[in-house]
Parts: C-alpha cells; structure tokens; sequence
C-alpha cells in the first residue's frame, strides 16, 4: 500500500437492464452472470474511501450521509482487505443520484466505485478490470445482480455476449447515431434476490430471455432492443400493473422507446432532450416527482475521478 495515500474517489455510472438470461451454474463466482442487454447512464455514485491504520477491521458505510449496512459494499471491502492481507479502518461515502432497491444498477455502482478506490489505495498497479472483478463477485454473492459490473466497466449500451466478470464475460457496444437522454420513473416493490432465486421465476426468464437475447445479438441496434426489451418484460409476466399503464401512456404520446427496467417496478424513456418534460410529466402521474429522474447515456464507465 503507499503508505502517503490514505483517501482515494471513483465513480461508477448507473446502469439499465432491459432483458437478460440467467448463467449462474458455474463453480466459480467470476464466471456467473448474465448475458442479455441495457445501457449506462450518467446518473451514478461517486464513492470517496478513506482508511486509517489500526489493528482491527472496522468499516462503514454511508449512503447520501446516512450510515447503512451495505452488504454488496462491505463483501467488497473484506474480500480486498483479506487479499491483501490488511487490517485498518476503512469508511465508504457514497454521493449518489441513483435510489436503491428500484432497479438503475445502484448495488453494482457502489460496488464498483468502491472496488476501484479501496483497490487503488491498497494496490496502486490494480488494474481497473481486476479492481471491477471484486465488485462483480460481491453483486453475485449476495445475489444483488448479475451483469451490471460488467456493463459499468464499458459504459454506453451494451450487448452482454457472455457471462462473467469483466475479464471473463464478453460485452458489445450498440452504435447510436445520436446519444439519448433518458427519463427513468422507478420504485421498490421487486426484489431482484427473490427473482434470481425462486426457480419457476428463473426458468420463465430464461426461456423468454434466451431467444430474445440472441434476437439482439442479431440485429444489435436500439430499436432491437427497446422492442425486444418490452417483449421480455411482456412474455415473463414480470410487468406491474403501474409499468404497464405508464407504457402505455407513453406510447399513445409517441415516446415508443419504453420499457420496463429490469428489475424493478420502474421504467425507462428514451428521447430527444426537447422532449424530456413531456415524458417526465406523463410518468408523473404513475410516480411521485422524487420517484422521477432526468439522465443520458454514460459513454464512460467506472473510473477514479
């Protein structure tokens, strides 16, 4: 560790799902996943970590200035430490744009932006892949989320080819002849845990998600995907009667570039910037106005800042 560095901030872009197949039979952690389809937005965490020295560990997390259990956070953290053999006091802020629990990939931002300080700190020749691999193994194992890590890595919107880790999981970027802004509404109300683990859950997605998946891979343009991502949410039977309402509401009004966010009850809009404050108060009368954010893809991914 260098010894004269103490404090270190990255930042990790949020990210959307809109439809993905289940690969988690592997062994290892690293090599589990998702394959399927979303993109990065500018709306993220950044993440300061600070350590000071003592004999035993200690760690705390904050979310937006209030203390919180994180456990995605704190796997990151104790798997670091115990690889590198330290204890110390380490404190986690996290300063983020993104709610939890509603599906716009906040576990794996504050995962990875974490992964990337602490890693820095501890291990200054630590790539960015090796740094994103802990934050990878931490969504997994605490069953928070498949493919997030590895599309935050890359940024923009992204075909996941093959599970993993970033270094194991393979990614392709869809072109986009104009970068979009996007409206996301969103809530708590699906838990991606009791998704990822109920089995009939898990075999009705991946017999609808694994054609699809490979109907994108196909023809990988967003229009590809925003149809094939309303199809997933569709045939799954994973649409809330809230996020079918509000689709439609959005496509009689022209914004056919829709759909439901993966996982959550919560939605996605894609559109031209002069067309955002429509879009916003046509959710506003599905979401409450705290519920409703304005953002644009991330052509970035994770990274110290």
């Amino acid at each position: 560790m260098n010894s004269r560095l103490k404090k270190a901030r990255a930042f990790a872009p949020g990210h959307i799902t809109g439809l993905f197949e289940i690969h988690d039979g592997h062994a290892d952690p690293l090599h589990r996943g998702s394959v399927g389809a979303g993109f990065s937005v500018t709306a993220g965490t950044a993440t300061t970590v600070t350590v000071a020295k003592q004999a035993t560990r200690e760690i705390i997390v904050e979310y937006n200035d209030e203390i919180i259990h994180a456990p995605v956070t704190r796997t990151v953290v104790e798997r670091l430490l115990s690889q590198h053999n330290r204890n110390m006091k380490v404190r986690v802020q996290h300063e983020s744009a993104l709610p939890i629990g509603v599906g716009f990939g906040a576990s794996g931002a504050g995962a990875l932006s974490t992964a990337i300080s602490l890693g820095h700190i501890l291990n200054n020749d630590l790539t960015l892949e090796g740094a994103a691999r802990y934050a990878h193994y931490a969504e997994i194992t605490n069953h928070t989320g498949l493919g997030d890590v590895l599309a935050q890595v890359a940024g923009g919107f992204e075909i996941r080819l093959k599970p993993g880790a970033p270094g194991v999981g393979e990614i392709m970027n869809i072109s986009s002849s104009s970068m979009p802004h996007v409206v996301l509404a969103g809530a708590t109300g699906l838990e991606t845990r009791n998704f990822l683990t109920d089995m009939s859950w898990r075999a009705r997605i991946n017999e609808v998600g694994g054609a699809l998946v490979k109907r994108v891979m196909s023809n990988p343009t967003v229009e590809t995907f925003v149809a094939c991502s309303r199809e997933f949410a569709n045939e799954t039977g994973l649409m809330t009667e809230r996020v079918e309402s509000a689709l439609a509401d959005l496509s009689s009004l022209g914004f056919g570039a829709s759909s439901m966010v993966m996982l959550g009850d919560s939605v996605f809009c894609l559109c031209a910037k002069s067309d955002t404050a429509l879009a916003v108060k046509i959710l506003s009368d599905h979401w409450n106005s705290s519920e409703i954010m304005t953002t644009s893809i991330a052509n970035q991914g994770g990274r110290l800042v």
